[in-house]
């Protein structure tokens, strides 16, 4: 009896792909209509909303096979329906039917597989898509077809529905996803939730609240996975509306190489409609943060505002962040664990140049952005201790390594540069010794103060531009050198051995390699130099 009904089975199949085979002769004569030629992958919005129920009752519907027919045939038993499928194409798509195929198991000696516990839905969009290149999967179902792709080892249908939801995941739905793949053990999904996460990062804080801290290490590490480009926008602007340049100057731009060439291209308008304002930039997690303040009418005429914002490059979107509590303009910004300190700086409203009686803040501000709070820490230290007041650069200079800020000066009685550390897990100021003396170097101008594996320091005198280091561990000035005179204002950055300033005279960003002191003159910047600021974010 058995013998009988397999022999009625395989002559079944045989008369269905004759008729299939006439069908597709057919249909061959008419391309428009030709499903079974294989095509690049079609998501039709129409056909995800409302896909077509006749396979469910015409087993012609379900069966799959590429080419003349002639391949070897198997049926697959899901849920509520049996799919009669070419095997070795299958296998192509599936790790896991490559798998059984290979094997001497008696589903293939039977060329019977059972997949019960399969939704006969889902395996057959997996089909759809694997012989005709058609993925028409709705949005609600794709938490299924995810499942069923990742248990069967279908890869490249499992990429295309985690490409469709990487379009459509939101705060609603990426938890319930996260809590799939944590459940159904796919690297993949959980890959494409972080990435969502990540690229949202503090703007989802309230879901990402009880992650572990390797979990939120992961996402500040994939906000750093893009391509990495030199960005600069005019950090203070004193011109009116009548200038032509100040609407230009309300741009971000980043710039874009491709071998020896490059343009700066605008990639965003700053947040606010103003044509005076004053502000410092720092980069956290891959935001960019504009911290100080912009000119608004009152009732009493004109008046400095305060204000901060954050740019998310992932999403091209600016948020209003607390301001700070000093109205400071000038003043430095570093980012260090996770946090951003405010240092120095003079008064906001102040649009005079400053002079000898121009007092700087001794406040010290920290900025915790998980919480979106300022707050004060520790002040600095300036009993017998000056900077060097220039409307060039930010002051006093600073940046962070490891757990400490650190902060360039001048010493009032001798003229020698001295280092200040603030160890933000103590929140205690100490100076760096030894001190930096005029006879090592007769800097008059100090330009910027930078890190990479050890501190870097920029000045001028009257006849050339200096550089130097201080190695932290020793404490140990390294050599002067001296390199070709440039006229450099503005706020500079360093990444990898190299330093870019903006520079007046040429107009242009420097990049000075910090091993050869060549300069390099990056392509004309879009808009007048002035004052303007350059930095790294990821896109």
């Amino acid at each position: 009896m058995n013998v009988f009904r397999r022999f009625l089975t395989i002559l079944f199949l045989w008369i269905s792909l004759w008729l299939k085979k006439g069908l597709m002769r057919f249909w061959g004569a008419f391309p428009a209509s030709n499903f079974w030629t294989a095509t690049p992958v079609v998501r039709s919005e129409e056909a995800r909303k409302a896909p077509s129920e006749e396979w469910k009752t015409n087993e012609a519907l379900r069966t799959f096979h590429l080419g003349d027919g002639t391949a070897a045939m198997v049926t697959v038993q899901t849920n509520t329906h049996a799919f009669h499928v070419d095997l070795g194409r299958l296998s192509e798509s599936s790790e896991y039917f490559r798998a059984v195929s290979r094997s001497r198991m008696r589903e293939t000696s039977e060329s019977l597989i059972c997949l019960g516990h399969v939704s006969s839905s889902v395996f057959h969009n997996l089909l759809d898509f694997s012989f005709h290149n058609q993925f028409q999967v709705s949005e609600e179902e794709l938490g299924d077809n995810i499942q069923v792709g990742s248990y069967l080892l279908a890869g490249e249908f499992l990429t295309e529905c985690l490409s469709v939801l990487a379009n459509v995941l939101s705060p609603d739905n990426c938890l319930f996803y996260l809590s799939l793949a944590q459940e159904i053990c796919c690297a993949e999904l959980r890959a494409t939730v972080f990435t969502y996460l990540s690229r949202n990062l503090l703007e989802l804080s309230h879901l990402t609240g009880d992650f572990s801290q390797e979990e939120r290490e992961e996402l500040v590490h994939l906000r750093t996975q893009g391509h990495q480009h030199l960005c600069v926008l005019r950090k203070e602007n004193l011109n009116s509306w009548k200038d032509p340049g100040t609407e230009d100057a309300r741009r971000l731009f980043k710039l874009e190489m491709s071998g020896d060439s490059g343009d700066w291209r605008p990639i965003s308008e700053l947040p606010f409609r103003a044509d005076k304002w004053c502000f410092t930039t720092v980069v956290l997690y891959n935001y960019l943060y504009i911290i100080g303040g912009h000119r608004e009418r009152t009732k009493k005429g004109w008046q400095f505002k305060m204000s901060s914002f954050r740019y998310n490059p992932f999403t091209d979107t600016w948020v209003s962040t607390a301001p700070l509590i000093k109205h400071r303009r000038h003043f430095s910004a570093v980012a260090c664990e996770g946090c951003i300190y405010a240092v120095g700086g003079w008064y906001l409203d102040s649009q005079v140049a400053p002079d000898s009686c121009t007092a700087l803040y001794k406040a010290v501000e920290r900025y915790e952005p998980w919480e979106d709070t300022w707050r004060f820490v520790s002040s600095l230290p300036l009993s017998d201790f000056q900077f060097t007041v220039s409307l060039s650069h930010d002051v006093p200079l600073a940046t962070s390594q490891g757990h400490c800020v650190y902060v360039l000066g001048n010493i009032q009685r001798t003229g020698e540069k001295l280092l200040l550390q603030y160890n933000t897990r103590q929140d205690l100021w100490s100076e760096m010794l030894p001190t930096l003396t005029r006879v090592q170097a007769d800097l008059l101008t100090l330009y910027f103060l930078g890190a990479t594996d050890r501190l870097c320091v920029i000045g001028a005198n009257n006849s050339e531009n200096m550089v130097t280091t201080f190695t932290l561990q020793p404490r140990q000035w390294g050599r002067v050198r001296g390199f070709e005179k440039l006229a450099l204002a503005g706020q500079g950055t360093v990444s990898r051995e190299n330093v870019f300033m903006p520079a007046t005279e040429p107009n242009s960003i420097v990049k000075l390699d910090l091993r050869t002191l060549s300069l390099t003159l990056l392509p004309s910047l879009p808009i007048p130099a002035h004052y303007e600021a350059t930095f790294h974010l990821y896109f």
